[in-house]
């Protein structure tokens, strides 16, 4: 009995010093985030076609800083309504480098200038309207001020663009609009709002040098019109691949559709180097 009794104090003195115990809130500024080597710069500048200030984001080749004389390919990846440029998809910059990381690390993906405009504040989506001039603003300001200041190699073989949702509406309108600037389209868990039955024959031969890929997962809600756009394509002789996994219009499905747009791209750069 004696010895019940000792186990039960100390039992109990040590939920009185657990319910002493003092909890207090973490400094922030001690804490130190995991830091990848892939450089990120999130930047803006006065867009004189919108009137405002543009914000974007530039993931950076671990060897750009090193290779000073080096060009890179330029990617253009759109995001879905509702993000921005630093969540492409719902996903941290953070996570997205660290997946760029990996792909060029282990020569899947080849190093790439990888930009994310941001088509979210102000006003939304990636089209002309009356007042926001937003495609005007992408070709007209955005892209020549990336290749302007940064080393991106500005032809077409070495230029791709893809995107997700609404960005992969925009990815469609984008390179159908100038076929002349993209190798490669990848439109993810989106729809084609452009009636490609209706492009000229002129400009139809254009289309077909840009390869694209119609990306949805079996159950999302954009996955009637990606059949229908890639059954279009196909028919229309534009070179198109079908990708389907499992998978709704939701953010596990398209980190990995990411992932496999930056491996597509690379496939198409005329000069490949991982």
């Amino acid at each position: 009995m004696k010895k019940i009794f000792t186990i039960l104090a100390i039992a109990f003195c040590a939920c009185i010093g657990l319910s002493a115990q003092e909890v207090h809130t973490q400094d922030p500024a001690a804490h130190k985030p995991r830091v990848f080597p892939m450089p990120i710069e999130h930047l803006y500048f006065h867009s004189e076609i919108l009137g405002v200030d543009k914000n974007f984001s530039v993931i950076l080749p671990k060897s750009y800083s090193k290779e000073p004389d080096r060009y890179y390919p330029v990617v253009y990846m759109l995001h879905g309504g509702g993000e921005n440029d630093w969540e492409w998809a719902n996903i941290s910059s953070s996570m997205l480098n660290e997946a760029v990381s990996k792909m060029t690390a282990d020569g899947t993906a080849a190093e790439m200038v990888i930009v994310f405009p941001n088509a979210t504040e102000h006003q939304g989506g990636y089209g002309n309207r009356e007042g926001w001039r937003y495609e005007d603003y992408f070709f007209q300001e955005l892209m020549p001020f990336i290749e302007k200041h940064y080393r991106v190699l500005a032809d077409k073989g070495h230029r791709a663009v893809g995107g997700l949702s609404m960005g992969a509406g925009g990815t469609y309108q984008f390179a159908l609009a100038h076929p002349e600037l993209f190798s490669s389209a990848y439109a993810i868990s989106g729809h084609c709002m452009e009636d490609v039955t209706a492009l000229s024959p002129e400009k139809l031969e254009a289309v077909k040098t840009v390869n694209f890929v119609v990306d949805c997962g079996d159950d999302d809600i954009a996955f009637d019109n990606a059949v229908k756009t890639f059954q279009t394509f196909k028919k229309l002789g534009i070179p198109v691949q079908f990708r389907c996994r499992d998978g709704v219009h939701a953010t596990f499905y398209w980190y990995d559709s990411f992932c496999l747009a930056l491996q597509y791209f690379t496939r198409h750069f005329s000069d490949q180097r991982p």
